[in-house]
């Protein structure tokens, strides 16, 4: 057991890694002598109204509860059978609204540009449309014929994206959605058979000191849960683990150990569930026997998902892209940080045997599980919160094991939940669940292949708290100033994914995103090590949660122009 004294003096811990303090609303007020914005909601505007002005205006909500920041839901006018949010900063100053259907005057995105002119970044999905107006307090989400299908009302009179900086962004010639099956089973490429295996191991804590300070009880196990690809020489454990966060001097033995056995090797994907304790130390104490079992846990699984490896028959992936109805994927997940922007894509690979069943099932989307509050005064309830239902479920579907890789979900992704209870968390897992089986309809076969490339990274520390807490933990990765971690990119068949070592704000995944070509795509999030946020250098702020939770503005920058050298083939 390590206690890391010193960082305390100097970190409020409140705000750790997306502490369970971090604000959920947009805050702030607008800054003297602000124009009032173009288009508000019902009259009220964020960072001048209050929650009171609300209730008065719109009456009792359908539902009001605590999510981090104070959350009302009201039934939407413009869109019946969905709902808005509106999101109150502190105790009773309005944040943030999001709202679902067309604002009179705003109906399309030929209107918003005819009223607004030109957005300061006009983002476009497969089939969605996203343009940003910062400076005036809005976002807006169109589907795919221009129609306007929802408005994020943020505080106004800050602009977030430059001139000097890029103001559009095009997905739209990617395959997303589904896709011709190719007029042949796809092959191995000569490259001999592709095997697959798979398993999981529990990794939850077990003795009442293994979160040190914190009491806890266990609701639901944590689990890690590994697929093995091999092909030749090449073998790779991959596996998606409901943890809060690992530094890679703690992943780093794990793939020692499994190295030993042939695996050549390891990506971790950490879900960042909130609910799990804090294996990082970040929070002041560094659980070392929860941390041994967590590597026991991923080495057990990984080795045994190695001798349970067997011929792929078929390799099959597909992804979809959600609605952005509420400027939000409404009840899944939300951008508290920056209102509207949200990857709303799921995507999905299935290893298939000899027998035609399947041997395991890799889930991606992007969010924060965060979704279950302890009662205050209450023991930390240990859960997987909405991955591990969502992998339940997926399991209990498809007969197989289910892996969930978590995505860009910087910024803050956060979950679109009516309140933070297990029953809202299952209710989310088991929805996308039923997504990926939907998604799962429509896969195509992929070439039964496997590319790996591997590189190191070095990201500037510039953040005093990174630097303190490392001096202070005596557990560097640091040199010369830099962090030193790594990033991977896979592709299997034609399906691509880069991992990413923290939490990438959703705009800087789509500059990748952009550039990827395969299908599906997966951007894996928390990935061998976690780094805190990856903000883009345009949007970097002063005294903001999320940069001071980042080891500084160079960090998108280092991790977004290696992706960008993986896919160029530099």
């Amino acid at each position: 057991m390590r206690t890391v004294r010193l960082i305390l003096a100097i970190v409020p811990l409140s705000a750790g890694f997306c502490s369970p303090l971090a604000a959920q609303a947009v805050k702030g007020t607008p800054p003297a002598g602000a124009e009032p914005p173009p288009l508000t909601y019902e009259g009220l505007i964020p960072g001048v109204h209050t929650l009171e002005d609300a209730k008065q205006k719109l009456g009792q909500p359908a539902h009001e509860a605590s999510w981090y920041a104070w959350k009302m839901t009201y039934a939407s006018r413009r869109s019946p059978g969905h709902f808005d949010t509106i999101h109150i900063q502190g105790k009773r100053l309005i944040g943030n609204i999001e709202a679902c259907g067309a604002p009179e005057g705003f109906e399309t995105l030929e209107r918003v540009q005819e009223k607004l002119g030109e957005p300061e970044l006009l983002l476009e999905l497969h089939r969605q449309t996203l343009a940003d107006y910062s400076a005036k307090g809005l976002r807006f989400t169109f589907d795919a014929t221009g129609k306007t299908i929802g408005t994020a009302h943020f505080v106004h009179g800050y602009p977030r994206v430059h001139s000097g900086e890029r103001r559009r962004l095009s997905l739209r010639s990617l395959p997303q959605g589904p896709q011709p099956k190719p007029a042949a089973p796809p092959g191995d490429g000569g490259r001999g058979p592709l095997l697959c295996g798979a398993s999981e191991a529990d990794i939850t804590p077990q003795g009442p000191d293994w979160l040190g300070p914190v009491k806890y009880v266990v609701h639901d196990p944590l689990k890690a849960r590994v697929v093995v690809f091999a092909q030749g020489a090449v073998k790779l454990a991959l596996a998606g683990g409901d943890i809060f966060g690992m530094r890679k001097i703690d992943i780093d033995p794990i793939a020692a150990r499994l190295s030993e056995k042939g695996i050549t090797h390891l990506i971790v994907g950490m879900s960042h569930v909130h609910s799990a304790g804090d294996p990082i130390g970040i929070y002041g104490h560094y659980p070392e026997k929860f941390v041994k079992r967590i590597q026991d846990g991923i080495f057990e699984a990984a080795s045994s998902a190695l001798e349970r490896a067997r011929p792929v028959k078929e390799l099959r992936g597909a992804s979809d892209e959600l609605s952005l109805e509420g400027a939000r994927v409404e009840g899944l997940s939300r951008n508290a940080r920056n209102p509207g922007i949200v990857d709303p894509q799921i995507a999905v690979l299935q290893a298939l045997g000899e027998d035609g069943k399947p041997i395991a099932t890799i889930a991606h989307f992007a969010c924060h599980p965060e979704g279950i509050e302890t009662p205050k005064g209450q023991p930390l309830e240990v859960s997987a919160d909405f991955p591990g239902y969502l992998c339940d479920a997926l399991r209990a579907a498809t007969g197989a094991q289910a892996v969930f890789l978590n995505g860009a979900l910087g910024g803050m992704v956060s979950g679109d939940t009516r309140a933070r209870k297990h029953e809202e968390a299952e209710a989310q897992g088991r929805r996308i669940a039923k997504e990926i089986e939907r998604i799962l309809g429509f896969a195509i076969p992929l070439p039964r292949t496997l590319d790996i490339e591997w590189s190191r990274i070095e990201i500037p520390v510039t953040n005093p708290k990174m630097v303190l807490f490392e001096q202070a933990s005596g557990r560097t990765s640091s040199y010369r100033g830099r962090n030193v971690s790594e990033m991977f990119f896979v592709r299997l068949g034609s399906a691509q994914m880069i991992s990413v070592p923290g939490e990438l704000l959703p705009e800087v995944s789509f500059e990748i995103l952009e550039r990827m070509k395969g299908y599906p795509r997966m951007i894996i999030g928390l990935a061998n090590d976690e780094l805190g946020y990856m903000i883009p250098h345009y949007d970097f702020r002063s005294g903001e949660y999320e940069e001071s939770m980042s080891l500084g503005p160079a960090a998108a920058l280092v991790v977004l122009r290696q992706a960008h050298r993986f896919l160029e083939g530099r």
